[in-house]
């Protein structure tokens, strides 16, 4: 690896200024950005960590083609948000992917006859606890990780009440498959068994 002349350490060191994030920094945008683009922790983290040695490699190797607008956080941030449309772009909405799911399509067809027994009762309610948790649980838990909120996120789809549900607001396609599955979860739990076996 070459030396850096002066001006390279510099613009180096002008650029991790411009990226000062005051109240949680990294972290908050990080978490901003999850919610943003729906996207997980881990990947929102690596794309802002990309970025960054991207516009540092352009400085080391590339210096006579680097401007001021290069060292800014807007720049910065266009670079993220571009990368991180790129990788949400092929996002489909949570609801669809919910409904389109095998464990909920299984759940429509059984809910279809009439409950007969307890254990029928409890294989339905066990495909919507499943469907939470692929499709609402998990996601969620990945978009949210290192935050405090993740510690309230509940893994069982029972203690999803409404009142749980404004704690995650700012997540709406997540709150919205938590509130389907939840009412039909008490729809099974309330039904009456079926008289004739």
């Amino acid at each position: 690896m070459c030396e850096l002349t002066t001006e390279q350490t510099d613009a180096i060191a002008t650029f991790k200024h411009s990226l000062h994030l005051p109240c949680g920094g990294f972290h908050a945008l990080i978490v901003e950005l999850c919610r943003e683009f729906q996207l997980p922790f881990q990947v929102v983290r690596s794309v802002l960590k990309q970025a960054q040695a991207s516009i540092e490699t352009k400085i080391r190797n590339q210096f006579d083609d680097v401007v001021a607008s290069d060292l800014t956080k807007e720049h910065w941030l266009s670079i993220i948000k571009d990368e991180l449309n790129e990788r949400a772009k092929d996002n489909i909405p949570l609801m669809k992917m919910l409904i389109d799911s095998e464990i909920y399509r299984q759940f429509l067809d059984q809910s279809k006859s009439p409950l007969r027994t307890e254990s029928e009762r409890e294989c339905l309610l066990d495909q919507l606890m499943q469907a939470y948790e692929q499709q609402v649980y998990q996601p969620l838990k990945a978009m949210l990780y290192t935050t405090a909120l993740q510690w309230q996120l509940p893994s069982d789809l029972l203690d999803m009440t409404e009142e749980t549900r404004q704690l995650f607001n700012n997540y709406p396609q997540h709150m919205e498959a938590s509130a389907l599955l939840f009412k039909l979860s008490e729809q099974i739990s309330s039904q009456p068994l079926s008289e004739h076996s």
